[in-house]
């Protein structure tokens, strides 16, 4: 979104007891501007994460294969925030996903041709390599946790159906998420993808599926971010979004079922919900905590990937 639409939205945000979380790509580090946006959204008491992303060609996101650029960055934004005139926000995203190339290629062989999928997974299982990245990511994440900063990882629900105490499925995304003392982690169960790769809407079952396992594991360590509201999203395709805002207050109530709370839960994105009839439209009436019916099409979906991280498992 244009910097200047983000702060005309502000007033809403604080109207709403909202946060923001705002993507700030490398190649803004040090724009005044951005840092003016943050200040305004403090002065209107809307509490900011920053979500820092690298170049695409670096992999876009955060995970195994760039873990130095990924402290790089950090460090750099953490010097910024403390000049005067930098930015102001109390906590950090991580965004935790494979790098750009090979989420094009996972995704384009689930929908494609499924039965491959594991051998390209075997591929990416580079224990070594893996525990490495996991250890420095550790160290940026316990150095900006000093600094005073709120540590947030965002990443796949599919880590969740990983054996607990195993990372192998996370070795063959390359993503180090386990054994590192984020403040907060919290897991994209956007319905979008789901119904592109499975042809069909799971509903709020699947949010509550996930959300359930992730406040057995993670206690209330555990978040969720549900979405896609309105056309906006990288690499994914128009349609399938929420057709209303029954839809997803359904999901929110569902989260908060599972025990997670409205402050550890976050809407993709600002940008849609602006789009698409407003922040009252979408969230003008709070949720309300309901457990979903049990969905065979979610048990059986989360089932095939416990034996797929089996399977690499053993594999490897």
């Amino acid at each position: 979104m244009d910097d200047n639409a983000v702060e005309a939205a502000l007033g809403s945000l604080a109207k709403a007891g909202l946060g923001i979380g705002l993507s700030l790509p490398s190649a803004r580090l040090g724009d005044k501007s951005f840092a003016r946006l943050t200040r305004s959204a403090d002065r209107a008491g809307v509490p900011v994460r920053v979500w820092p992303l690298l170049p695409e060609a670096h992999g876009y996101w955060i995970g195994e294969t760039n873990v130095a650029e990924a402290d790089e960055l950090m460090r750099a934004l953490v010097s910024w925030r403390e000049r005067r005139g930098g930015p102001v926000f109390a906590g950090i995203s991580f965004d935790l996903e494979p790098d750009l190339a090979y989420s094009e290629r996972l995704r384009r062989l689930a929908r494609a041709r499924p039965d491959k999928v594991l051998g390209l997974l075997l591929e990416h299982v580079r224990p070594t390599a893996f525990a490495k990245a996991r250890s420095s990511l550790a160290r940026t994440v316990a150095r900006l946790r000093r600094s005073g900063l709120h540590v947030h990882a965002v990443t796949y629900p599919l880590i969740l159906d990983q054996p607990e105490h195993d990372t192998t499925l996370e070795d063959a995304l390359a993503i180090p998420v386990s054994g590192i003392d984020w403040d907060e982690l919290s897991f994209m169960v956007y319905q979008t993808p789901f119904a592109q790769l499975l042809g069909t809407w799971l509903g709020p079952a699947l949010v509550h599926s996930y959300a359930e396992t992730a406040v057995a594991r993670f206690g209330d360590r555990a978040g969720i971010d549900v979405g896609i509201v309105g056309p906006h999203g990288i690499g994914i395709d128009p349609g399938n979004r929420y057709a209303d805002r029954s839809a997803l207050c359904d999901d929110l109530g569902a989260a908060l079922a599972a025990g997670i709370p409205a402050a550890r839960t976050r809407i993709y994105g600002l940008a849609g919900v602006l789009d698409s009839g407003g922040l009252e439209h979408w969230l003008g009436a709070a949720p309300v905590s309901q457990v979903p019916e049990s969905s065979r099409a979610v048990a059986g979906f989360r089932n095939l990937v416990r034996g797929l991280a089996v399977g690499l498992r053993v594999a490897s």
